[in-house]
């Protein structure tokens, strides 16, 4: 095989390559939920915190 070859077949597999049916979310609901809750009782917590120091 020459170099011709070898790079026609790695165009060809490349071009047949599918990718995934449906694409991948990066954070699901329940986690962003997650999130939002710590981050709502970090603000009441830092509040309570600061006005009992002020």
């Amino acid at each position: 095989m020459d170099l011709m070859d070898i790079v026609s077949n790695l165009c060809t597999a490349f071009s047949n390559y599918q990718g995934y049916e449906k694409p991948r979310r990066v954070f699901s609901r329940g986690f962003v939920a997650f999130c939002v809750l710590v981050a709502v009782l970090e603000v009441v917590a830092l509040n309570l915190y600061y006005t009992k120091v002020a």
